[in-house]
């Protein structure tokens, strides 16, 4: 990454979190969850040790603005809760191999490169809203992005995506299949994790391509598309055609929706529904909803 603005941690925080006693103030995080839709309904069990995991995320990676933007606590403890949740029932050692999290005001540009057919290479700049490096990177983030994950109606959310990409990563690059843990994940198996998600990858890729327009990028206006189909008796897609991409992208969005809005996933994937669940540790909500439509796989 270039002009990156490395600010001092201790500044950064204006001293609220000390590496030695980290501490999230009762007000800074009741304003958080109130914020995060998808944190209001967890039980108090659950929100206390959120917070725990948060102030050892604060002490123990550094975050840091870039492209002039300063990290505030409101900054820190919105970004550090959602990359907690994923690991609520987990381990923080999934993010060992990251050491801090880079923060933008809005989308930022990467360069990337593509060799075509004939051996010509193309170089172009594209504008991300988050990015996770692999072999030890930090996750970045664009927090423009990271507010419009707040949003009630919103299946996005680019802190869980890019996390998931990290949880992804400790098996090396990203394929879709996460590394599982000893203690953890006993009864889970790479094979049927495999089977369960190539199918629904493919499925939902046939149901991508079969839309007669794609879907915008604007979270309000895909909602609306979304719409419209339902109104003219199409099912709604659970989750962003982005997901359609390749393997490890299905994996990230799915977790996204898993954890924002779970029931259409729940009633279109119900087999990948409950692999996260038992993936994650997590029950978002009660019991799955299935439909006559619904892909269903025997686990």
């Amino acid at each position: 990454m270039h002009n990156l603005s490395k600010l001092n941690w201790l500044r950064g925080l204006r001293t609220l979190f000390r590496r030695n006693k980290p501490n999230i103030p009762a007000e800074l995080w009741q304003s958080c969850v109130n914020r995060l839709p998808f944190l209001r309904n967890l039980p108090v069990a659950d929100l206390a040790r959120l917070k725990n995991l948060s102030e050892q995320l604060l002490a123990t990676k550094t975050i840091t603005g870039a492209a002039g933007l300063e990290i505030t606590d409101e900054i820190a403890v919105m970004i550090v809760a959602q990359a907690a949740l994923l690991v609520l029932n987990l381990t923080l050692d999934l993010y060992e191999d990251m050491p801090g999290i880079v923060v933008y005001p809005s989308a930022f540009l990467v360069k990337q490169k593509q060799m075509d057919g004939a051996g010509v290479m193309h170089e172009w700049g594209e504008a991300l809203a988050g990015q996770a490096i692999d072999a030890g990177g930090a996750v970045v983030l664009s927090w423009e992005d990271v507010m419009g994950s707040t949003d009630f109606w919103s299946r996005r959310n680019v802190v869980i995506h890019e996390f998931a990409h990290k949880i992804d990563m400790q098996r090396g690059r990203a394929n879709g299949c996460p590394r599982f843990l000893a203690g953890y994940h006993e009864g889970l198996q790479v094979e049927t994790w495999q089977r369960v998600f190539a199918a629904a990858y493919n499925d939902f890729r046939r149901r991508v391509l079969s839309l007669e327009r794609p879907l915008p990028d604007h979270p309000a206006l895909a909602e609306e598309t979304l719409r419209q189909l339902h109104e003219a008796g199409r099912r709604p897609l659970p989750m962003d055609t982005y997901a359609a991409k390749n393997p490890a992208e299905f994996f990230a969005v799915a977790s996204e929706v898993f954890f924002v809005a779970p029931s259409g996933l729940a009633i279109d994937y119900p087999d990948v529904y409950r692999l996260l669940a038992r993936y994650y540790r997590q029950e978002p909500i009660a019991a799955p909803t299935e439909t006559p439509n619904s892909m269903r796989m025997h686990l």
